[in-house]
C-alpha cells in the first residue's frame, strides 16, 4: 500500500490519504506500506506527541518501504528571515499554506528521532519552500 499523510490532498491518485493519525492507523496494518509520504504533517501535533506519531508511521513500513518526510524546516526558515532572502509574508505563505501547524521542526530534530532498524537514504534542504525533505527506509 501507498500512502500519503497530509492536510492537503495527494497529487497522485495512486496513493490512499489520510489527513489524520487514528484513520491512517486503523487503516494501514503493521508492515503493510510499501511507500509513505508524510507531507508537512507532524508539524501538525504538538512537539511533544511528534515523537509517538513519528514511532506509528514507522511501524507501518515494510521492509524496504521508503518515508518521506516533507517538514518546514525552522532553522532554514530562520535564515531566510535573518538574512533578509525571502520577504516575510511569502515565508508566512509558505509556511502555513497546508495548514494549521503546532509544532517546529527541523531536519536534526526529526533524524533524532528515527530508531534502530531505519536508515536515512538522503537529506536535502528545499530553499525556495523553507522544507527539508528526508527519506528513510526500513533497513529489515
Amino acid at each position: 500500500m501507498k500512502v500519503y499523510l497530509s492536510q492537503g490532498n495527494a497529487a497522485d491518485e495512486a496513493l490512499v490519504h489520510f489527513s489524520n493519525v487514528s484513520s491512517f492507523s486503523r487503516g494501514v496494518m503493521d508492515s503493510e506500506a510499501t511507500q509513505i509520504i508524510c507531507d508537512c504533517f507532524l508539524s501538525t501535533f504538538l512537539r511533544k506527541d511528534v515523537a509517538s506519531v513519528l514511532d506509528i508511521i514507522l511501524k507501518k513500513m515494510r521492509a524496504n518501504c521508503e518515508l518521506t518526510i516533507i517538514e518546514p524546516d525552522f532553522y532554514l526558515i530562520s535564515k531566510h528571515i535573518f538574512h533578509e532572502d525571502v520577504d516575510i509574508d511569502v515565508i508566512n505563505d509558505l509556511v502555513f499554506s497546508q495548514g494549521a501547524m503546532k509544532s517546529m521542526l527541523s531536519m536534526d530534530k526529526i533524524e533524532k528521532m528515527i530508531g534502530n532498524g531505519f536508515e536515512i537514504s538522503s537529506k536535502h534542504f528545499d530553499e525556495q519552500s523553507c522544507r527539508s525533505i528526508l527519506k528513510i527506509k526500513r533497513a529489515k
